[in-house]
């Protein structure tokens, strides 16, 4: 029973001690908790090392104290991030309209500003003056109105002349422009892609190349559309050119001049026709007139031409290819069967000269079932 006492002390001593060392480690490290920099907001601050004071998202500033207002905000601030507070003057989600516009004095000094309210303002120009911020003085051409002929400009000096002037445009000339003068429209020359300019007066007129048209030329347009072959020629149009099926009785670039060959037929048989004074009744006389056809495009051109020529040699080498395969294959079963063929009397040859030595009749088998295991070697080795 002491034993048994001493024991229990013991056991109770040892777990006082270990609840001792846990209670003083459990102290230790409350009593260690890292100090931040003096100043540093207990909430939006933190530290991760003694001494510094990092901002959580939404703060600012040394201590953390200074909240971030929303994005491109310009004239507000803010309580908490993200926030917009509009100062005085300023209204919008963004306070960046002004509500005092006249704050900024935009009319001039002989006028008065009066806000509307919704961020606009009026001017109420003094005697003389006008436009929006009454800044034009009210000069001869905003009173008697412009005097200036055929597109001049009124100028007063902005309202301090004491007369009106026009300023003239081009052809053009006079007190008030109402003198006309013929200038050159084509200098420079304002046709485009190769026109060439016609002055008209006042006026000008554009003679486009082929394949383009418009005032100034700048259009596209197909190339027989302007119908270019003549004398009834067929115009067909072959990428950026075309070209004319004339007529028999006609040729050139555009079907333009007649055929000589057609020409001296006609002469030669007019020539050979008998003068006749007095006309039978209902008879008419008729003159034939040998046509010449002209192939103005050869059969194939050039490009069809090798496009054939390509085409035939990959047929020669298909066929010479399959040719050689066959007559290949062909060979190597011809020399397959003349091999074997060899063996086989070789091999009868060996049975023949082995039957006469041992005195024993010659039996002779078919191929079929000649067994080729005594001469499996002389096979493979020839």
């Amino acid at each position: 029973m002491e034993a048994l006492s001493r024991e229990t002390q013991g056991m109770e001593l040892t777990a006082s001690c270990i609840l001792c060392l846990l209670l003083s480690r459990f102290i230790t490290t409350e009593t260690k908790e890292i100090a931040c920099m003096p100043g540093c907001h207990p909430v939006n601050g933190f530290c991760e090392s003694p001494g510094e004071c990092r901002c959580r998202t939404g703060w600012k500033g040394q201590f953390c104290d200074q909240c971030i207002p929303f994005p491109a905000c310009l004239h507000g601030s803010c309580t908490k991030p993200w926030q917009c507070l509009c100062e005085e003057g300023w209204v919008g989600s963004l306070c960046d309209i002004d509500v005092h516009p006249c704050a900024a004095k935009p009319c001039s000094s002989n006028s008065t500003c009066i806000e509307t309210g919704d961020g606009g303002y009026i001017c109420l120009c003094s005697l003389g003056y006008t436009g929006k911020n009454c800044l034009l003085k009210k000069g001869p051409c905003i009173t008697n109105g412009s005097p200036c002929q055929n597109g001049g400009t009124c100028t007063d000096n902005n309202g301090f002349a004491a007369y009106a002037s026009c300023q003239c445009p081009a052809g053009f000339v006079g007190n008030y422009c109402e003198i006309h003068i013929d200038i050159d429209d084509c200098n420079p020359n304002p046709c485009r892609n190769g026109g060439s300019c016609t002055d008209i007066g006042s006026r000008f007129h554009c003679h486009c190349p082929l394949g383009f048209s418009g005032r100034l030329c700048n259009d596209l347009t197909p190339l027989c559309s302007s119908n270019p072959c003549a004398n009834g020629g067929t115009c067909y149009q072959m990428g950026e050119k075309f070209q004319c099926f004339c007529q028999p009785s006609y040729t050139g670039t555009t079907c333009s001049f007649p055929h000589k060959n057609v020409s001296l037929h006609i002469y030669e048989r007019r020539n050979k026709l008998p003068s006749y004074h007095k006309s039978p009744p209902h008879e008419v006389l008729k003159i034939t007139v040998k046509e010449t056809i002209h192939n103005v495009n050869p059969l194939l051109n050039k490009s069809q031409v090798i496009c054939f020529i390509v085409l035939g040699l990959l047929t020669c080498l298909t066929v010479l290819v399959t040719t050689t395969i066959v007559f290949f294959s062909k060979c190597e079963t011809w020399f397959s069967n003349a091999k074997y063929s060899r063996l086989l009397r070789k091999n009868k040859n060996i049975y023949m000269q082995r039957s006469r030595e041992e005195d024993h009749d010659v039996q002779i088998i078919f191929p079929e079932g000649v067994k080729l295991e005594d001469c499996r070697r002389d096979y493979a080795s020839t």
